[in-house]
């Protein structure tokens, strides 16, 4: 075969070098300068959004409780020591007895609050939240909301007090026993289920 001419080979180093420093090293510089896509983490962001809910209260017991209180006087204890001795028909006690009749509701659900980073796990359309510990977060008696039933003797303002916290107590058992906290802990991950797929997520995991 002929030699092809230097000035045709010339030619045809230029082309294909062009070709290259066009097609391979230009992009590829250009690759060096261009900027990356920000990938941005989005689970502060979501535990920001989530601890702005506050507490997430998903269950309410309304309920109706008893409290009474007896307290012994000196009165009273002169008249039975008085009773003994002498064999007398026993006299009308002077206790105090007061009786109260309250009517409220207990307030149970999760406080957002309390989430950390480590209660949330996001990997692209997947979530996982770990919710705090439901618990009784209030329990609600006005003032309107007693009645007196029975009020023998005369009662300061804080034993009355001591009275009402007894009704409020009762009516927190009282809530526990109706298994609130089991029901408000199904509701709790039923609501965030829902929240967070409204965001965005179409993979949800609630513990």
């Amino acid at each position: 075969m002929r030699k092809l001419p230097r000035p045709l080979i010339a030619l045809l180093v230029i082309v294909v070098a062009y070709w290259l420093f066009t097609n391979v090293v230009v992009p590829s510089m250009r690759n060096i300068f261009k900027s990356k896509p920000v990938v941005i983490d989005e689970t502060p962001i979501l535990i920001k959004e989530i601890k702005s809910i506050g507490q997430l209260i998903t269950y309410t017991s309304f309920d109706e409780v008893v409290a009474d209180t007896t307290i012994k006087t000196k009165g009273s204890a002169f008249v039975n020591n008085f009773n003994r001795i002498t064999r007398l028909p026993i006299l009308p006690s002077a206790d105090k007895e007061l009786v109260l009749i309250g009517r409220g509701k207990v307030l149970a659900g999760s406080d957002l609050s309390l989430l950390t980073d480590s209660s949330v796990s996001i990997t692209k359309d997947t979530v996982r939240v770990y919710l705090p510990k439901v618990q009784i977060l209030d329990a609600i008696l006005n003032p309107s909301d007693f009645e007196t039933f029975v009020e023998k003797g005369e009662w300061t303002n804080e034993e009355v007090i001591l009275v009402k916290a007894k009704a409020r107590r009762k009516m927190i058992d009282h809530a526990i026993q109706q298994n609130i906290l089991p029901k408000a802990d199904a509701k709790a991950k039923v609501i965030m289920e829902d929240f967070l797929r409204n965001m965005g997520y179409k993979h949800v995991y609630v513990f």
